[in-house]
């Protein structure tokens, strides 16, 4: 009779530790719930009547027109380098079956994560072959590839890549609605506010940089310089220098003279274009070519090739491009602040 009476006193102290497991498993739930709602409230999604709608199908406006998404996607490819970093931050990586080469550049934000992935070419039946429930492309993808893959039930979303703060978190949201990773969302915007309090914090010790006049600048065929609503550009303003390029006209990335960048007469110039794409020997050319002499930049030696993955990227991984001028042009220790940390992706392979 003891041994039924312990043994019933075991089974009910079970019972109820399972049922104080679930109930703290649901507090944490609702609490978690509640925590993203508010979140969402501080955000408006062009493209997207209700953010806090998350029952299918969904609806969104793209740029390719209004698209139904009947359930979640399971099998998820880009066709576009901005939105393979941008869905890395924030997705579950096993549903990812496929990314862009440019993706699997060594050295890139994301290459460790994607050296071994399927690769994705313009090519339709590379993208076929992975059978993908969903493709993201950006604003310069091939209307006819668009096209054929739609033809064969694929749905096909094409969105911006913006170069704001802002619109960069608006299009994070825009495709983490879209797949039903919200909550992994949340995550990566997160980190990013981090680094723009980070850049901000930079700034405020650094004082007034407004009459830093900073040129990115490139050479291939000709030299291209970029200008107001440029990648480059936003990542100049970010960190609180001038984009004197874009005070001369030049709009996006664009072509100027010789005599135009001299004109110009940058305090600072960075070449966001890689040593095998011969950023070496234009810097080398900027030093020592006697007619860009008169140039601060040069007079100072405060021409810098920089980081490609940070500069020329469409996607948050541009904050870093901020954080990486400010270290060039106006360095500063903290010795009580810790530099954050963003990663290349927050779920990664939950």
């Amino acid at each position: 009779s003891n041994e039924v009476d312990q043994s019933s006193q075991e089974e009910t102290a079970v019972d109820k530790g399972v049922e104080e497991e679930m109930r703290l498993e649901k507090e944490e739930e609702m609490r978690l719930e509640k925590e993203l709602t508010e979140f969402l409230k501080n955000y408006s999604v062009p493209g997207i009547n209700d953010l806090n709608d998350l029952s299918w199908p969904r609806e969104v406006e793209a740029m390719n027109g209004l698209i139904t998404i009947d359930e979640k996607p399971e099998r998820i490819l880009t066709i576009s380098t901005g939105h393979d970093e941008m869905i890395f931050g924030f997705a579950n990586l096993n549903n990812i079956v496929g990314v862009t080469s440019f993706s699997q550049s060594p050295g890139g934000n994301i290459y460790e994560l994607t050296k071994d992935m399927p690769t994705i070419t313009s090519e339709i039946e590379t993208i076929v072959a992975q059978n993908p429930d969903i493709v993201f492309a950006d604003p310069y993808a091939n209307v006819n590839l668009m096209q054929s893959l739609e033809d064969l039930g694929i749905a096909v979303v094409q969105t911006q890549l913006n170069n704001t703060s802002e619109g960069r978190i608006n299009d994070i949201l825009f495709a983490a609605y879209i797949l039903d990773e919200i909550e992994g969302s949340k995550v990566l915007i997160d980190a990013i506010n981090e680094q723009i309090k980070y850049i901000e914090l930079m700034k405020s010790n650094i004082g007034d940089t407004d009459n830093v006049n900073v040129l990115s600048v490139t050479y291939y065929d000709a030299y291209w310089a970029a200008g107001s609503g440029s990648t480059e550009g936003s990542i100049i303003e970010l960190a609180g220098y001038n984009n004197i390029a874009s005070e001369f006209g030049v709009e996006s990335n664009n072509m100027i003279t010789k005599e135009s960048l001299i004109e110009m007469s940058p305090s600072a110039i960075v070449i966001p274009q890689s040593v095998e794409w011969g950023g070496q020997d234009f810097y080398d050319t900027l030093m020592s070519d006697e007619s860009f002499g008169s140039i601060p930049a040069v007079l100072n030696e405060q021409v810098f090739m920089v980081n490609t993955s940070h500069f020329t990227t469409l996607s948050h991984f541009n904050i870093l491009g901020s954080i990486d001028l400010i270290d060039l042009l106006s360095p500063i220790n903290f010795d009580d602040v810790e530099r954050p940390v963003l990663k290349s992706c927050y779920q990664c392979f939950k």
